[in-house]
């Protein structure tokens, strides 16, 4: 596939035209199923569910029957190990749910534990703001990054401890875009700015969304980037933000 490009595929369909062991980092944050955990619950005084996000077209991506969705994470990210390169680390945005009508958690765990990928560390992303879907629970205000690898001993700096860098990310999420679940581009940015050798790498994001991940990679001198991204409005917002950019 030819880099620098984001492409208007599906998910699944776009990874299977990578070959095998082709890319150097994974950065992503997928639908989260918002509407699929909470349609049959009703809302009350306290307690008023975030409604699905509308990502475009006539799609169900945020409003899949839940097991559908974990086995389609699945499916998503065993295709996402078979493109990384041995010695690759694929970063995995996601947050605990609320199961409707029975308040239990869901864990991106649940999932992640069917997939090739070993778990190296879970990341805290402090987010700062949120809505509160549940007044009778405490706030939220963070969401989880997953460092997924192959290898126990992944290309990334040796001093992580002393040059970023701590398990819990504080910074906002990303206002200013017109895609409705951006995350900021520090996100990316504090991961590229951890690998030794970044000019060489190949940074894909199957969920493109409108380009943040193409815009760190660009920012950072990586060597390029590849997108997929399933609705065409929000891949000419990542090439107006691209532009933007370059153009500065």
């Amino acid at each position: 596939m030819e880099l620098n490009k984001t492409y208007n595929v599906d998910v699944l369909d776009g990874l299977k035209q990578l070959d095998d062991e082709s890319i150097d980092l994974i950065i992503t944050s997928p639908p989260y199923n918002k509407n699929g955990l909470n349609t049959s619950i009703k809302q009350t005084k306290n307690c008023k569910w975030v409604k699905s996000i509308d990502y475009g077209g006539d799609s169900n991506i945020d409003n899949l029957p839940e097991p559908l969705y974990q086995d389609w994470q699945i499916q998503v990210l065993n295709e996402c190990y078979r493109v990384l390169k041995p010695k690759g680390s694929m970063f995995y945005n996601h947050k605990n749910r609320i199961e409707s009508g029975k308040g239990r958690i869901i864990s991106p765990y649940q999932w992640l534990f069917h997939t090739y990928f070993n778990i190296r560390q879970e990341i805290i992303w402090d987010r700062g703001s949120t809505n509160n879907v549940d007044k009778s629970r405490y706030l939220p205000t963070t969401e989880l990054i997953f460092w997924l690898t192959k290898s126990t001993r992944p290309n990334f700096s040796r001093e992580l401890d002393t040059k970023f860098k701590k398990e819990v990310w504080s910074f906002p999420f990303e206002k200013s875009t017109k895609h409705p679940a951006p995350f900021p581009i520090d996100l990316p940015d504090n991961i590229i700015s951890c690998i030794p050798d970044k000019e060489n790498i190949v940074v894909l994001d199957p969920f493109m969304g409108s380009g943040t991940t193409a815009l760190s990679a660009i920012k950072n001198k990586c060597k390029g980037y590849i997108g997929f991204e399933k609705f065409q409005e929000y891949i000419d917002l990542a090439n107006e933000r691209i532009k933007n950019l370059l153009y500065i």
